[in-house]
């Protein structure tokens, strides 16, 4: 059995631990999770998408869409306007949800960079690269 220490799986899922901690702790000042910001950051790039495009960006069923977006649009972060579809919703960023989604940013990049600050900035422009290969190619392994 391979030692946990040498153990890339259990390594990784220590860092991402960690890093959602550090995300945590920077959002907690705005009152939201990091799900909620991906919600906003995917309502900002695909502005006008439906919650069912919204759950099927994030990989949740209609009910927690719905229930994101409530609670996304009780904060005043996201509007929902009349769609093509009668049936749906347009969901689009509020000026104050794009502002606040600014600050967000700011906040969990500078988490981003303390976790990072043992590395050098090439060795930080490595790792990252490197975690996007195997996320890439761990994608056309899978299905």
């Amino acid at each position: 059995m391979q030692d946990l220490e040498n153990s890339f799986g259990y390594q990784l899922r220590l860092l991402h631990l960690e890093a959602d901690r550090r995300a945590r702790l920077a959002l907690e000042a705005f009152g939201m999770t990091p799900a909620r910001v991906t919600a906003l950051l995917v309502i900002a790039a695909q502005t006008g998408c439906t919650q069912t495009a919204l759950g099927e960006a994030l990989s949740i069923n209609r009910a927690s869409a719905m229930k994101m977006v409530n609670a996304l649009e009780a904060l005043g972060l996201v509007s929902r306007e009349p769609a093509a579809d009668p049936r749906a919703h347009a969901l689009t960023l509020t000026a104050a949800g794009s502002e606040a989604l600014d600050a967000m940013l700011d906040a969990l990049r500078k988490a981003d960079e303390a976790m990072l600050a043992p590395l050098d900035p090439q060795a930080q422009r490595e790792l990252l690269a490197t975690i996007r290969l195997l996320a890439v190619q761990a994608g056309r392994g899978a299905g």
